[in-house]
């Protein structure tokens, strides 16, 4: 059983990195390489990081306002993996490389942290007691990857026009193209393993349970 309740958890998580995201907008806002409001949204939102805490909040939130109702999107087995798998996948990539690049200290520290320890965490931790207990249709998998490689698309044509890159393992003012394409399709196949995976537990548990019952 769970330590915490279900709504309770969906609150936590939803305020959570609600919070997380204004600190680290307003940290952005005020910061020096960026050059007014506009600039520090476009930029705000250039990050994979950002995109996929939204998500996060605008799920939670869903499942925090409303009653269990599985025939809708936001509260389907497989909307609820996917973005487990998005979230997971930025814990991953930050602690495993970017965490090494900078150390945030004071508000910086715990936007941070709120963003790429605690969102992925938790989330994670809210699938594998409630999201996980759901069959998950194999077949929608492939359609949750194309939110990841739309976004490095993006990601390297946007860059090429302005020079600015979000993450340095896509900077082709560091690496050439061919090694910035490589880091995503590496990052590619972690979204196709870990949906995978995620998708045979929770498929694996669901017959258990039936077999138990």
């Amino acid at each position: 059983m769970p330590l915490i309740p279900k709504k309770l958890l969906e609150l936590l998580i939803a305020v959570i990195v609600l919070s997380s995201l204004i600190i680290q907008f307003s940290l952005m806002l005020h910061g020096p390489a960026y050059k007014g409001f506009l600039d520090a949204l476009v930029r705000f939102f250039s990050y994979f990081t950002i995109l996929s805490n939204t998500l996060v909040f605008i799920y939670f939130l869903n499942l925090t306002l409303k009653n269990n109702a599985e025939e809708e999107c936001w509260q389907k087995a497989e909307t609820g993996t996917a973005i487990t798998v998005y979230i997971s996948v930025v814990g991953i990539v930050y602690h495993a490389v970017l965490s090494q690049l900078h150390s945030p200290v004071g508000l910086a520290f715990w936007a941070d942290h709120g963003l790429h320890s605690f969102s992925p965490m938790l989330t994670f931790l809210y699938w594998a007691f409630f999201t996980s207990k759901r069959r998950v249709q194999y077949k929608t998998i492939p359609y949750w990857l194309i939110y990841p490689a739309v976004y490095f698309l993006y990601t390297l044509l946007r860059g090429s026009l302005t020079g600015v890159y979000p993450y340095p393992f896509l900077d082709l003012n560091k690496i050439s193209f061919v090694q910035a394409l490589g880091n995503s399709l590496i990052v590619l196949l972690v979204f196709g393993i870990l949906s995978i995976s995620l998708s045979f537990i929770a498929n694996k548990r669901v017959q258990n349970l039936k077999f138990a019952s």
